[in-house]
């Protein structure tokens, strides 16, 4: 399709608009990222009086109650109202340029695409900031055992230990430490950490802190015990998740394989194809078919979440 003049410019026009969205976004989040460094009272008192900033630099679009915990859920660590506003402003424009470049139709189709597609990476990508925080509680444990033998105190050391760990464990301690020193009593900081992070691998590890917080004695040996066991169950659960994967696989080609063989027996058989398609037995027997194999394929899958 060739586009006149006007239709060019105003392509261009929103191309550029894209690329100024896209530069802001990355910008809120560095912004971001550095705000949750900070004291936790601090951070609060900045996002609550902070102006909100959009898409235009005015006004930024205000995040649904819902997302905060999906990208939590993600291992996203952008700004709930970073990833609305792009998310919101991102479909806007395609919808914009779609509409310019080929009509409403296309405009229709790339906006249900912009808006779903989001939705999907929120699916698919769900359980991985759960996981992403339990894979580096070893890590973080023993980072707590090394300051305590050279001598920290168990507040100190957490707090040595959240600015050498990265991602959210290394916030979860970082709070802990700040509500610790702003004079929370450093077990009740550890308990609110296991209530926002209901995992087995983090009531674990506060258990063990909690016991060295009541009773003192030899703390760096049972976080690194600690650390030992959570690191052979992470090893078991992997060993699992990829044995599960294997079963899942066998299950799609199992699912697959009658369909591939229909189609390709009524795409080189006329008289199958007239048989199934055209004649109440054909369509009774391939709707049987189909919801059978259907079935059987959301059986072998719940099989296999067993061992998730």
């Amino acid at each position: 399709m060739t586009l006149g003049m006007p239709e060019a410019v105003l392509a261009a026009v929103l191309v550029s608009a894209t690329a100024c969205l896209i530069g802001l976004a990355a910008r809120l989040s560095q912004k971001s990222a550095a705000v949750r460094r900070l004291d936790p009272t601090f951070r609060s008192h900045a996002v609550n009086e902070a102006p909100a900033l959009s898409v235009a630099g005015t006004a930024r679009l205000r995040a649904p109650s819902w997302l905060p915990a999906a990208l939590v859920d993600a291992g996203c660590d952008l700004s709930p109202d970073t990833v609305w506003s792009a998310w919101v402003g991102g479909a806007g424009l395609s919808m914009a340029i779609a509409a310019v470049v080929s009509g409403p139709v296309l405009a229709l189709l790339v906006t249900l695409v912009a808006v779903v597609a989001p939705l999907t990476v929120l699916r698919v990508s769900r359980g991985r900031g759960p996981a992403r925080l339990e894979a580096a509680l070893p890590e973080g444990l023993e980072s707590v055992a090394r300051a305590l033998r050279s001598g920290a105190s168990l507040r100190q050391a957490i707090g040595e230990a959240a600015s050498a760990t990265p991602g959210p464990l290394g916030q979860e301690l970082l709070r802990v430490s700040v509500e610790a020193t702003h004079g929370m009593p450093l077990l009740a900081a550890l308990e609110a950490l296991a209530v926002r992070r209901p995992l087995p691998g983090v009531r674990l590890a506060v258990a063990a802190l909690c016991l060295g917080v009541e009773t003192g004695g030899a703390q760096a040996r049972a976080v690194d015990g600690v650390a030992t066991t959570l690191r052979e169950r992470l090893a078991v659960a992997a060993e699992a998740r990829a044995l599960a994967s294997q079963a899942r696989m066998s299950a799609l080609v199992i699912g697959l394989a009658p369909i591939g063989f229909g189609v390709f027996a009524a795409t080189t058989d006329p008289k199958t194809a007239q048989f199934l398609l055209h004649t109440s037995a054909g369509v009774t027997l391939l709707a049987a078919g189909l919801t059978l194999d259907g079935l059987g394929w959301l059986w072998m899958q719940r099989l296999c979440r067993v061992t998730r």
